[in-house]
Formats: structure tokens, C-alpha cells, sequence
């Protein structure tokens, strides 16, 4: 008896904290978009400064001193 009042205690205490949410349950659309926008400004930045060059040939080397092993 003494472990189903506690059941009975733990289950209405975890259904007060999720009702006391308010439903903010899952992602909007606007922050969705919001990432998205983020990460093209990252991409933008990353392409306008050069350093895409600079990463695409330090791949190329690399990948060219691995295959001349």
C-alpha cells in the first residue's frame, strides 16, 4: 500500500511539472528559420573571407599526402 500512495505521488508531481510547461513542446517554424539564416551568415562569412580557399587546399594536401603513402 505504502508504495502505490508513493507511485500515486511521483506520477501527479511529474503531470503538475509538465502541465506547468505551457506547451512549449517542439520548434516553431521561426526557429527553424532562424538557424538557417544563422548558418548562411556562417557559410557567407566563410566564403567572403577566403578561408574556404584555404581549407579546401589544406584537404587537397592532405588528402594528397595520404594517397602518396
Amino acid at each position: 500500500m505504502r508504495n502505490l500512495k508513493l507511485l500515486k505521488s511521483i506520477v501527479e508531481r511529474r503531470s503538475r511539472v509538465q502541465a506547468g510547461r505551457g506547451g512549449d513542446e517542439g520548434q516553431t517554424v521561426f526557429e527553424y528559420l532562424g538557424i538557417i539564416v544563422i548558418i548562411v551568415l556562417i557559410i557567407g562569412a566563410i566564403v567572403g573571407s577566403g578561408l574556404a580557399a584555404a581549407i579546401a587546399n589544406a584537404i587537397t594536401q592532405a588528402l594528397a599526402d595520404i594517397t602518396a603513402n
